[in-house]
């Protein structure tokens, strides 16, 4: 059987799970500001591993506190709701899509894209985006991945091992095997999932921010490179990708100023890693 093209890849999306409907209604409200926490607490309720999750990230920040968190609406009060967000949307997919095979380990890629979302969140924060925003686009960002292994596994294998073998980028295999590459697929998928287009568009630029003109993903791409030189995801073969200068210039991103963040940056993602338990 040929590698599937782009289109024909798309067709056999459903061998990929469907998005978590809390992560559709999570997205849904983060440009809503008049957004109900009841009717959050009410979605969270329904998935027991986001609970757990929740409240054990709660109880691990409750210093100081005489009595145990134990409910959803007593986490939002301890983490705030932008940890809360923050810890839905990851444990939602971290628990939904967990493929390991031979060649992939998806617990490495989602740790990858913790430290690629966290880096997005900081960089949205000094440079007044929206922060949940750019921490979903960061947790989305490799999602084009999860679809060509689970739609084309033996094809995927191919390219997983042309990365490692022949010292090429993932990118490059995946361009030499399918002819397109996970930035495109995932951009594809997302816009099949009918997220926003600013997501959608980030995930379709995250390596090649010139070829676009998105702002989320100039920081998409930015996160990206960021978090590979931070060295977080715990990659054996960590590469910290080429920067775009366009990128940081179009963000007007002074790295001066923003480095004194990069501790902060590395213990929110030690943090997330604790409760998401990856």
């Amino acid at each position: 059987m040929s590698t599937p093209s782009l289109d024909e890849l798309l067709g056999h999306a459903d061998a990929l799970p469907s998005l978590p409907e809390i992560v559709h209604h999570v997205i849904n409200t983060l440009k809503d500001d008049d957004a109900d926490v009841d009717t959050l607490v009410h979605h969270i309720n329904t998935d027991p591993a986001i609970v757990s999750r929740l409240l054990a990230g709660a109880n691990a920040s409750a210093f100081g506190l005489t009595a145990r968190v134990d409910s959803a609406r007593q986490a939002f009060m301890v983490l705030g709701e932008n940890r809360v967000v923050s810890i839905i949307l990851a444990t939602a997919l971290v628990e939904r899509y967990n493929s390991q095979t031979a060649e992939f380990d998806s617990r490495a890629l989602w740790r990858h894209t913790l430290g690629v979302a966290t880096c997005a969140r900081a960089l949205a924060e000094h440079l007044d985006f929206s922060p949940e925003m750019a921490f979903t686009g960061g947790l989305l960002h490799d999602i084009g991945k999860l679809l060509m292994l689970a739609a084309a596994p033996a094809d995927y294998a191919t390219a997983i091992h042309l990365h490692q073998t022949e010292e090429v980028s993932l990118m490059a295999a995946e361009l030499s095997v399918f002819g397109y590459d996970h930035a495109a697929a995932g951009g594809q998928l997302a816009s099949m999932w009918r997220l926003p287009y600013e997501i959608c568009e980030a995930i379709a630029a995250h390596h090649k921010p010139d070829d676009y003109s998105s702002e989320l993903g100039d920081l998409m791409h930015v996160a990206n490179v960021l978090s590979h030189a931070l060295e977080l995801g715990d990659a054996p073969d960590n590469r910290v990708p080429e920067l775009s200068a366009r990128a940081c210039a179009s963000l007007g991103l002074s790295w001066t100023s923003f480095a004194g963040r990069f501790g902060e940056i590395e213990a929110r993602y030690q943090g997330m890693r604790l409760i998401l338990g990856i």
